[in-house]
């Protein structure tokens, strides 16, 4: 089955996310002409590990856990998992849709 591409001739990379801890946590896909572009987009998404405090109106990222007051919790960020990156078929595009679309709705 031949690789998607779109009209600027980009390719769909498909990538997992992990955390902190190296386990799997999500997936996504970024549009680009080769592997190093896709890399760069997709850690542009990143997400570092850190702790979050909620103050009645937000959550702020802190330095370290509040235990003041308030909701504390350590996100365990999001990072890219490279070696999982490929380029789809349109098949796995759309098997990633549905598997999104079931997942929110």
């Amino acid at each position: 089955m031949a690789l998607l591409k779109n009209f600027k001739g980009e390719y769909n990379y498909q990538f997992n996310w992990i955390d902190c801890d190296g386990k799997t946590t999500g997936f996504n896909s970024v549009w680009a002409a080769n592997k190093r572009e896709a890399k760069r987009l997709a850690k542009a998404m990143e997400n570092p590990a850190h702790w979050a405090w909620y103050n009645g109106t937000k959550y702020i990222t802190v330095p370290a856990e509040v235990t003041t007051g308030g909701h504390c919790f350590y996100n365990k960020g999001m990072y890219v998992d490279v070696s999982s990156m490929y380029k789809a078929t349109a098949k796995q595009r759309d098997a990633m849709d549905t598997l999104s679309f079931m997942m929110t709705h």
